[in-house]
């Protein structure tokens, strides 16, 4: 029930940026709101470790699906984003907006970077949207900072999303 709850969760983050973007131009400045979703996932000590990363495998083939990416790019990024906080094991992040914040633009920065440069390598158009350096750049950095502004947002409704569909033990057995 977990898993669905937070797969219907990042489906309809996904129908919220499709609508948005398609309404209000914001191309330069579009968030990947599912990044701080996998970032929560990696974090929290409640998500096991084949549960994260097929969850997070999920969010990115449906961001794949939303986004007409080539199959596949935004899922392999996203579960080694998965991987990378689970090994990191960023316990302050939870803490606090600003260590949400700041971990978010991190990550983004480092997710976008990394989606420039598989682009680069298997598609045959330049590894640079408008032809310099500086764009690219920007088309890195812009993203970031909206979806790090955001992250606390979203990190508080994957809780709520998880912590209402948590097991709670019954009154007549115990917990282990």
């Amino acid at each position: 029930m977990r898993n669905a709850a937070l797969i219907l969760f990042g489906f309809t983050i996904l129908v919220f940026e499709a609508t948005t973007t398609a309404l209000v131009p914001i191309h330069p400045f579009t968030p990947n709101l599912l990044l701080p979703v996998v970032i929560y996932l990696g974090v929290s000590q409640d998500v096991e470790l084949v549960r994260g990363a097929a969850l997070s495998f999920v969010l990115g083939y449906l961001l794949d699906s939303f986004g007409g990416s080539p199959m596949g790019l935004h899922t392999f990024v996203l579960v080694a984003v998965f991987l990378l906080a689970r090994g990191a094991g960023f316990s302050l992040f939870l803490r606090g907006p600003l260590f949400q914040i700041g971990l978010t633009f991190a990550v983004g920065l480092l997710a976008g970077g990394t989606i420039l440069a598989l682009r680069a390598i298997f598609e045959p158009r330049p590894p640079f949207p408008s032809g310099s350096a500086w764009d690219a750049f920007k088309s890195l950095l812009a993203p970031a900072f909206i979806t790090a502004l955001l992250a606390p947002l979203v990190f508080l409704a994957v809780r709520s999303v998880d912590s209402l569909t948590a097991r709670r033990p019954s009154e007549g057995t115990q917990a282990p």
